[in-house]
């Protein structure tokens, strides 16, 4: 059988603005003519029929192996924690937290817009290309508006990303996230995605499906009498040391968020951190516990 790609996806994707019928660019929120909101591109390209086909026949695969495994019990438990339960986590250095926290002007954003803007130095020359190229093979023009997190059943993030895990509140997320099985590099490197080249559907996946998408995933990591701690730990995997080694389904957030979307905030466990980035942790623990306190 031939693979199952986006290439597929160009009638479909290409959409026409509900408002005033122009044609609408799949890198487009707002319609060029009218400027009525089409809704996040990256949402948008999870939900055409070819996406959702592929990702349903995965599901449907995954779920047959579940019961030749005899794990059909986890297997929906999982199915219906993760879709209760499960949110997104970005993880900060302590700088950055104590900055949002501490002003509610400010906004978090990606290191695209932070680079481009001269608010940050790139990476050096060899990352700042390879994470280029990655985001704009996975999104083109608006990488830029990009924020990453991961998929997490619980308030813990990824280690290797920072010093403060801070979980989002998702009707704050919910219509401008998509999730991608594993991390951008990963994903490129294991399905030898050539720029130019297409995507392969079915490994991505808007809010409303993010369940699905886990268990097609992680079936096979499913084992008789697991429970939701064994399940935050094959769904959120890093050693703290090397982001190369973390294995997550990752969070694409369109556009950044202010502190008003944070629903909570854990300092990173096991961290050796400076005397300024304790300092910069405890003051945004303790700003944000204030905080807490004015909201109820």
């Amino acid at each position: 059988k031939g693979t199952l790609t986006m290439a597929s996806q160009t009638r479909s994707h290409n959409d026409i603005c509900s408002e005033c019928g122009a044609s609408l660019s799949n890198t487009m929120r707002h319609c060029p003519t009218c400027r009525a909101d089409a809704g996040a591109p990256n949402v948008r390209h999870c939900r055409t029929d070819e996406n959702l086909k592929a990702l349903d026949a995965r599901f449907d695969a995954a779920q047959a192996r579940a019961y030749a495994n005899g794990c059909s019990k986890e297997f929906y438990t999982f199915l219906e924690l993760m879709e209760r339960q499960s949110g997104v986590v970005v993880s900060m250095p302590a700088r950055v937290a104590r900055n949002i926290i501490s002003d509610p002007r400010e906004i978090y954003r990606n290191y695209e817009m932070l680079v481009g803007n001269n608010i940050r130095k790139a990476s050096g020359s060899n990352s700042d290309q390879h994470r280029c190229a990655v985001a704009g093979r996975l999104f083109g023009s608006y990488a830029r508006d990009i924020i990453y997190g991961a998929l997490s059943l619980n308030e813990d993030g990824l280690p290797t990303y920072g010093d403060v895990h801070c979980r989002l509140r998702s009707i704050t997320v919910n219509k401008r996230t998509s999730f991608l099985e594993t991390n951008s590099y990963r994903f490129v490197g294991n399905h030898r995605v050539s720029f130019g080249g297409s995507l392969p559907l079915g490994y991505m996946a808007c809010w409303n499906h993010r369940h699905r998408l886990v268990l097609a995933k992680l079936v096979d990591s499913l084992s008789i009498g697991q429970g939701e701690s064994d399940w935050q730990g094959i769904l959120v995997q890093s050693d703290g040391k090397e982001r190369k080694n973390d294995n997550y389904v990752e969070a694409h957030i369109y556009d950044g968020f202010d502190r008003n979307a944070i629903e909570s905030m854990v300092a990173s466990t096991g961290k050796k951190l400076s005397r300024e980035e304790r300092l910069d942790l405890d003051i945004a623990m303790h700003e944000f516990k204030r905080l807490e306190g004015k909201t109820k």
